[in-house]
């Protein structure tokens, strides 16, 4: 029998390689987007895989949305993408922003991972929930105040969850990328800044698509059976230190 694999933000980017590698490893998908105009582009793994995806368009900040995704009857894998960002300074942040960002990529993955937790347990089924983090869940940066603080909190809610889960054989992680480069277009756009950013990274690299989905999977073969309540940092060395 095929696993059930929920993934939020699969519109684009990572979110959407993420879905490409869980299709081709023949998981059906259910698919949470916040726009109309990525629906047919993720419906097309279906034919191409030949496995089942279904695609919510919402806004998890929404609990009428939550509720909606509630009434899933299970899935094996929950991976908490979606992610606001915020790139002002801490004495510039908008209190309204302050609370987006929370929302989006703090309160929406605990209460995702709640509901589908309890569905695991009462079905018995020993599942994942993945959540992407950020190498700014480990060190902070400038201009990133508000980010790194729900990048901290999703690390330090995975610890919890995975003492709270690992006796009903639920492994909670994260994976936790460098900059990574989603549209082609930024590498003529921001060149400069891109180079600054590439000459902190030891290895002068950024974190691929197909690199983070790559480990997303891993995370849940029986190859990461006895990993649970950590991080997989995938930063080229960044947070190694100075």
């Amino acid at each position: 029998m095929r696993k059930i694999t929920l993934i939020t933000g699969a519109g684009r980017g990572i979110g959407l390689g993420i879905a490409t590698i869980f299709a081709k490893n023949n998981n059906d998908l259910i698919l949470v987007v916040r726009k109309k105009n990525q629906v047919k582009n993720l419906l097309s793994l279906q034919k191409k895989y030949g496995v089942k995806i279904k695609v919510f368009v919402g806004n998890l900040k929404k609990e009428s949305f939550l509720n909606k995704l509630k009434k899933i009857p299970k899935i094996n894998n929950l991976i908490n993408n979606a992610s606001g960002e915020n790139t002002k300074s801490f004495t510039n942040v908008k209190k309204s922003e302050l609370h987006d960002m929370i929302n989006v990529n703090l309160v929406a993955a605990f209460h995702l991972s709640q509901i589908f937790a309890k569905k695991m347990i009462k079905k018995k089924i020993k599942g994942c929930i993945i959540g992407i983090s950020s190498q700014l869940g480990h060190t902070g940066a400038y201009n990133r105040s508000i980010y790194c603080m729900t990048k901290f909190g999703l690390e330090g809610l995975t610890k919890a969850m995975a003492m709270d889960l690992g006796k009903h054989g639920i492994r909670v992680n994260t994976v936790s990328p460098t900059k990574t480069i989603v549209n082609k277009r930024e590498l003529i756009k921001n060149k400069k800044r891109l180079n600054f950013i590439k000459s902190k990274i030891p290895l002068n690299k950024f974190s691929t698509i197909d690199e983070i989905s790559s480990i997303v999977y891993f995370l849940t073969t029986t190859s990461a059976a006895s990993i649970t309540g950590t991080s997989i940092i995938s930063d080229g060395g960044w947070t190694s230190g100075k």
